[in-house]
Parts: structure tokens; C-alpha cells; sequence
């Protein structure tokens, strides 16, 4: 009872705190759940036992594929159509980029400054560049409703996000495929590509089943009974097999928002739900966090470090190479700059794969980057969509002439 209520009052005043900040500080809501949860945590009051919160294994798995969800409900075709190609190079630029370089980097630092198998550092390290690249829209949306407007550069921050958060569901879920730890009673394991190909056909299937449940139902209550259960079907259909809850998530919410007739309801009920979870994983995460100084803290200052260079000199030379230094100017990284939901469910559902290699610190190099990025995300991004106009003129496309070379 007594956790219960610390973790109502914390919610309250941190709610109540958010709106403030959001306004007059431009902070982004989340670091003070995280402390929260080191408060509640054995780092802290001890009132919280970590074992107990590994008993909440299946809470954190569904969290995780809601969080897959929500990303992939953002990959609507008709608006994806409606999209210049140049925003989708930009993005795309920027996401590998920081992916290659936070990835390399942190693989060649675990190789040789803790003399880990070159094979073994290579799932932590890819897992570390997946956190990365993912980005957060918590802050240009914090600065777009403050600036009072909603120009192309909020659009290209909304396509980056989306492709950072397609690629690193893709990167985690391709490396626990390649390490998927063997299954008991099976007559032929699985390669990685059928591993992958199993993951799929969940979150298709999962797809398929909501529309069979849910028909033609416009009850909100039915609504959400039949998407939480569909969530549901798919996270614990991947947890079963060992796979990642995150890829079956998105193509289930690739399929809700290309399909269902109700996207819009669909939409509210995914973003009314998505925060509180974000919130709770953020308490449990706080609570679970145990990091270790000596063990973690070159690796952790180095992903901070690279992350910040891949994410503001990724976009600059996709924007250089790509003719639009001018549209977006060279800083326009630094808006992708903060952390969120996705980063933290790309950590707990490394660490709760049996496959795992350093689980501790790839999970306080995320805490660490939310705990400092969502300070100051949402200035960052009103420096970037403020510093430019209202309308912005995109290059026009090279074309080579005929007989030209």
C-alpha cells in the first residue's frame, strides 16, 4: 500500500509539473519518473525489490509491443505518398549513419578495452546502435505548439523519427535472431531468416485477427478491448518463441492504420495509452537500474558521445549531399537529439531476452541518455524549427539532360 501510494502522489505532482515545464521551461516530461524509480529502487529508498519487478516480465512485454505498435501506426500509406523523397533520404542518411557509428564505435571499445569476443561484442554493440538512432517527437512537438506553427522542418522531424524507430526495430530484431539462444523440443532449430519470417507472420496474424474480432464496432470501450487483446496475442506469441515484441507490434500497427476503418479512434486510443505506459516503464526501469561505475562508464560516456556526433553530423551530410543545407539548415540533427519510450522498450526487451550480453550496461546507456536529453530536447528543437521560415523551398530534383554525362 505504501508503494502504491508513493508511486500515485509521484505521478500526480510529476503531472502536475509537466504542464508547467512544458510551457515556461520547455522540458520534456520523463527523467522524473526515471528518478522516481531510482528513489523506489535499492539505489535509493529500497522500498522497491528488483526481483519482485522481474516477476512483471509479461507488463513490460506488452508495454513493449504497444510501444511497437504506436510506431508502427505512424507508417500510413497515403500520407507516406504525400511525403517529398528528399525527406525520406534525409532521414534514412541520418539513421545509418548514427546506427554505423555508435554501433562501431561501441563494438570496438567492448572488444578491445574489455577483451570481449569480437562475436560477443557485436549483439550489445548493434543493440546500443539501435538505441541511438531511435529519437523522440516529444520535443519539436513541445516547440511546434509553442511557436504556434507547423512548417516542413516539423514534418522531416516527424518522417526522421519514424525511420529511426523502422530501423532500429529492424537492427534488434534481426541481431536476436542471429544469437536466438536454442530451443528444448524442436526436431530442427530454426535458421535466423525463419526466426524473422516466424516474427512476421505473428503481427500479421495478429492483424488479421482484429479485423475478424473487431468488424464493423465503433465502441470505444470494444475498441480498446480488441487492440489491447491483439496486442496482447502478438507480444506473448513473440515472447514465446524468444523474438522480439517490437517487430511483430509494428506491422500490427502497420496494418490497423492501412486497413482498419476506424484509424482515427484506433489513433487516440494507441497515444491515450502509449504515455501512461511510457511513464510506468520509467518507474520500473528506475527501480530495476543497478549500474555499476567501473563496469560501464567508458562505454556509456562513448554512446553518449558518438550518438550526439551521428545524430547532428548524420543529418548535416544528408542534408549537404542531398542539396538541402539551405531548406534545413546544418543543425537540424540536433532536434532528433532527445530520447524516448522506444528507447527504453529497445533496452527492457534486450534485457529480458535469454540471449543477452551485458544487459546492465546497454540499460544504463539509455537511462542515462533519456535522464539527459529530455532536459533540454525541447530547446533544441525550437532553436532548429524557429531558426527557420514558415515556408520552406525543397531543392529541385537532378536531372541529367539528354547527351549530358
Amino acid at each position: 500500500m505504501l508503494l502504491i501510494l508513493f508511486v500515485v502522489l509521484g505521478y500526480l505532482a510529476a503531472r502536475f509539473a509537466v504542464d508547467w515545464l512544458a510551457r515556461h521551461a520547455m522540458v520534456v516530461s520523463g527523467a522524473e519518473y526515471l528518478i522516481l524509480g531510482l528513489l523506489l529502487g535499492p539505489r535509493g529508498t529500497g522500498i522497491v525489490d528488483p526481483e519482485q519487478l522481474r516477476g512483471l516480465a509479461p507488463f513490460f512485454t506488452l508495454a513493449i509491443g504497444w510501444m511497437g505498435t504506436s510506431v508502427g501506426f505512424r507508417f500510413w500509406i497515403p500520407m507516406l505518398t504525400r511525403t517529398p523523397g528528399i525527406l525520406f533520404r534525409l532521414s534514412i542518411v541520418q539513421a545509418l549513419v548514427t546506427f554505423g557509428l555508435v554501433g562501431g564505435g561501441l563494438w570496438a571499445i567492448l572488444h578491445w578495452s574489455r577483451d570481449m569476443p569480437a562475436s560477443e561484442a557485436a549483439l550489445p554493440a548493434v543493440i546500443l546502435g539501435a538505441i541511438a538512432t531511435s529519437s523522440s517527437l516529444q520535443g519539436a512537438r513541445i516547440a511546434a505548439k509553442a511557436l504556434g506553427r507547423r512548417n516542413l522542418a516539423v514534418r522531416q522531424l516527424e518522417v526522421a523519427a519514424a525511420m529511426d524507430a523502422l530501423i532500429a526495430v529492424l537492427a534488434i530484431s534481426v541481431v536476436l535472431a542471429l544469437f536466438h539462444v536454442p530451443t528444448s523440443g524442436m526436431i530442427r532449430e530454426p535458421t535466423p531468416t525463419e526466426w524473422i519470417a516466424i516474427a512476421i507472420g505473428i503481427g500479421l496474424v495478429g492483424g488479421w485477427l482484429f479485423h475478424l474480432f473487431l468488424g464493423e464496432e465503433r465502441s470505444a470501450d470494444r475498441l480498446f478491448v480488441a487492440l489491447a487483446g491483439a496486442v496482447v496475442l502478438t507480444t506473448g506469441a513473440a515472447n514465446y518463441v524468444g523474438m522480439s515484441a517490437l517487430l511483430p507490434g509494428l506491422l500490427l500497427g502497420f496494418i490497423l492504420v492501412n486497413t482498419s476503418r476506424q484509424r482515427d479512434a484506433v489513433g487516440t486510443l494507441l497515444a491515450q495509452v502509449d504515455r501512461p505506459l511510457y511513464f510506468l516503464m520509467l518507474v520500473c526501469a528506475g527501480a530495476l537500474w543497478a549500474p555499476s561505475a567501473t563496469d560501464v562508464f567508458v562505454p556509456v560516456l562513448a554512446f553518449l558521445a558518438l550518438r550526439g556526433v551521428g545524430k547532428v553530423g548524420g543529418a548535416y551530410l544528408a542534408a549537404r549531399f542531398n542539396n538541402a543545407l539551405e531548406a534545413f539548415g546544418p543543425r537540424w540533427g540536433l532536434a532528433l537529439v532527445g530520447q524516448g519510450g522506444l528507447a527504453i522498450a529497445l533496452a527492457l526487451d534486450y534485457s529480458l531476452s535469454p540471449a543477452a550480453i551485458a544487459p546492465n550496461l546497454v540499460f544504463t546507456a539509455a537511462l542515462c541518455s533519456v535522464l539527459l536529453t529530455d532536459v533540454f530536447s525541447a530547446r533544441l528543437a525550437r532553436g532548429v524549427v524557429e531558426g527557420l521560415p514558415e515556408v520552406i523551398h525543397l531543392p529541385e530534383p537532378r536531372t541529367v539532360e539528354n547527351g549530358g554525362h
